[in-house]
């Protein structure tokens, strides 16, 4: 029976995931899914986040140093040897049962402004991060849309591919008829079916470089299973609409108060300009208040409670003792509520802390600090300078791109009226297998370029739409 429940079990789980798994076959990714999902699984993305959540983390802690620091503390000891109590002042031989409780606190009053620097420079860092997290999560969009065109490039390449093998091979089987029949040479028809095969081993490349770019993008992903991934086809409005009026100047100009990358470099200069007031404020003299409440308890605290006649011994006179009656106090031990009352204090006063030499650790800290305010200057001008290269490289991109993309369609046209003649003259017998399978290739080529052309035009065209702020879509 075990052995049946087994392979129950084990047919129940082969059902499951094989719905798993075809669930993930027929399942097509859009665009803005791909994005998104990407943006969630990427390793680069999540440290962002954890970056901001660290300076967020800061800020808090920056923040707290404003208010007062509370401590409470408690103390039960066995004290063993000769001491002196110190709630009894007493001396004490044996094991003596101590406990003590405190509540203390400080809070700085000034200390040259140094929090009220350190609290913007954190903000500042908050604002920063979140602008390099913007940075890192458009470059991940980026790339997963170039990696998405890349599949909508294959898959049309491939039905070219798929379109010219069909249309070979039913043109080796009409040319088979014609040798058969003697109306051709065996050449004309060895070289329709070398075609055939050409045009099959492209398909077979097309479909690979296919899968492949489905590969790559389903690893941008993070999936486990790659395996059946798909994409959704999105309408493309065809013509494809012209370049954008603007130049890279005005896109520039228009991008640099809100590119993520040159906010940040802005926000972290900003940042390490406040870090370096507050380096220079630990040069003025603080002034701190402390104060504290305590009380304690010890197992040799005594109280008198009264007092007793008891007669001493004093000498003797004529050979007889003498005895004189004395009042002798009686004491008994301190309970702890009378003890905590007791021995309850107070404690206020106030604490000036004027530097005057530190081995030079302050001076060495605000020398430190200007060198990371230049180094953040630095880095606003290297930002800078990437977006207006990155822009015009662009620019240039997209309009090189738009040419080749005219271009090729205008290719495209002449080549399929070219070929419209050819094929009208090849099917009356004017003209040979090879110049008909020459003016077909020529087709092929042309409109494969125009869809490379196509698709390299539609991604400069998101990269100049992504540096103006729009979003990445189609």
């Amino acid at each position: 029976m075990f052995l049946r429940f087994r392979i129950g079990f084990t047919f129940l789980l082969a059902l499951i995931l094989s719905g798993e798994g075809y669930c993930q076959s027929v399942e097509k990714w859009n665009l803005k899914a791909c994005i998104q999902y990407a943006i969630e699984q990427n390793p680069q993305a999540a440290q962002a986040r954890l970056q901001l959540d660290r300076n967020k983390a800061n800020l808090v802690q920056t923040k707290g140093n404003v208010f007062p620091a509370i401590n409470g503390q408690a103390n039960h000891t066995y004290n063993t040897g000769r001491r002196i109590d110190p709630y009894t002042n007493q001396f004490a031989n044996s094991v003596v049962l101590s406990q003590n409780f405190s509540l203390s606190g400080n809070v700085t009053l000034f200390s040259g402004l140094q929090n009220t620097h350190s609290i913007q420079a954190g903000k500042f860092a908050v604002q920063s991060s979140k602008a390099s997290n913007e940075q890192t999560n458009n470059d991940i969009a980026l790339n997963v849309a170039n990696a998405f065109l890349q599949i909508m490039l294959n898959e049309e390449l491939t039905l070219i591919s798929t379109n010219q093998a069909q249309l070979s091979k039913q043109q080796a089987g009409r040319l088979k008829l014609l040798y058969e029949a003697g109306q051709i040479t065996k050449g004309d028809y060895l070289q329709a079916e070398a075609q055939t095969a050409t045009e099959e081993l492209n398909q077979t490349n097309a479909r690979n470089r296919l899968a492949l770019s489905k590969l790559t993008l389903a690893q941008m992903l993070n999936l486990e299973q790659p395996e059946g991934f798909e994409i959704e086809q999105p309408q493309l409005n065809e013509p494809l609409r012209d370049l954008p009026p603007l130049s890279s100047v005005a896109i520039f100009n228009q991008a640099v108060d809100q590119y993520p990358a040159v906010r940040s470099a802005d926000l972290q200069y900003l940042s390490q300009e406040k870090m370096l007031k507050a380096s220079r404020s630990a040069l003025s003299p603080s002034l701190s208040a402390f104060g504290g409440i305590g009380t304690g308890y010890s197992q040799l605290s005594r109280t008198q409670v009264g007092s007793t006649m008891q007669q001493q011994y004093i000498g003797e006179f004529q050979g007889n003792p003498l005895y004189i009656d004395v009042q002798v106090p009686v004491f008994e031990k301190t309970s702890f509520q009378d003890q905590w009352s007791q021995n309850f204090n107070r404690t206020v006063g106030f604490s000036l802390n004027v530097p005057i030499f530190n081995n030079f650790r302050t001076r060495t800290q605000i020398s430190l600090q200007k060198i990371s305010l230049e180094n953040a200057r630095l880095q606003k001008l290297i930002a800078r300078n990437n977006l207006r290269r990155d822009i015009q490289t662009a620019w240039f991109d997209a309009r090189a791109a738009y040419e080749k993309y005219i271009a090729s369609d205008k290719n495209v046209k002449a080549q399929q009226e070219a070929f419209a003649y050819i094929q009208q003259r090849f099917d009356a017998g004017a003209i040979n297998s090879f110049e008909y399978h020459t003016g077909k290739n020529q087709l092929h080529a042309a409109q494969s370029n125009l869809a490379q052309a196509k698709y390299e035009y539609i991604f400069r065209l998101l990269v100049l739409d992504f540096y103006q702020g729009k979003p990445i879509e189609f």
